[in-house]
């Protein structure tokens, strides 16, 4: 009988932490992105470009490994950790920060400002990646229990721009704006796939501060 109940929570356990992998992830992104993903978005203004060697002919949205943090199986009482690391495709954050750049630097009037120069903008670093972290836990006696607590954490990386000022041709300035990771994490949660989607709305809404802090740096440059 002992044999059999472990057995079970076996096989519990296999089902729990199978609900979602890899595979589920990259579909949740899929389903906010798109299933193929453009190139850049066209700049209808002629006083500034951004570029970015990050930028590749992968349509696919994102790509996630999963990991197994750790294993703990009692009696009565089981509990384990596993990730999933989140990459997402760089065209993500800069098609939106291109977006955002252009309509931030228009209400603040940054080609007034530039008085005739035109800037080239190049995304050295961007954030792309993110943890879905899951801690969960069965206890069993005659039936079993089970719960999972989730995370969806942003590995901390800056976004990293160079700059190149021009006027008729002539270099007028150069320089390298650093903006930090605006990302936060969101913990202790119930739900995987609306937490996962609930940071995605948060990342979007991140990058598009991070193009208002570049511009506000541009003009204090200026």
């Amino acid at each position: 009988m002992k044999l059999k109940l472990l057995f079970i929570s076996y096989v519990f356990i296999q089902f729990a932490t199978s609900c979602y992998g890899p595979r589920k992830v990259n579909s949740w992104i899929a389903d906010k992105y798109g299933t193929t993903l453009n190139s850049q978005p066209k700049i209808k203004d002629d006083y500034f470009s951004v570029s970015s060697k990050l930028m590749t002919n992968d349509q696919q949205a994102s790509t996630t490994v999963k990991e197994s943090k750790g294993l703990l199986p009692l009696i009565f009482y089981w509990k384990g950790h596993y990730v999933n690391t989140v990459t997402l495709n760089p065209k993500i954050p800069i098609n939106t920060f291109t977006t955002a750049f252009q309509s931030y630097a228009n209400s603040k009037q940054l080609k007034q400002k530039l008085n005739g120069q035109k800037i080239e903008l190049t995304i050295e670093q961007v954030p792309t990646i993110f943890m879905i972290d899951d801690k969960w836990q069965l206890v069993w006696f005659i039936y079993a229990f089970g719960w999972d607590i989730f995370s969806v954490v942003p590995e901390k990386n800056d976004m990293v721009l160079s700059y190149r000022m021009s006027k008729d041709n002539s270099e007028t300035k150069k320089g390298t704006i650093t903006i930090p990771d605006q990302n936060t994490a969101l913990e202790h949660l119930r739900r995987v796939k609306e937490g996962t989607w609930d940071y995605m709305n948060q990342y979007d809404e991140a990058i598009k501060a991070m193009a208002k802090k570049t511009v506000d740096k541009i003009i204090g440059e200026l």
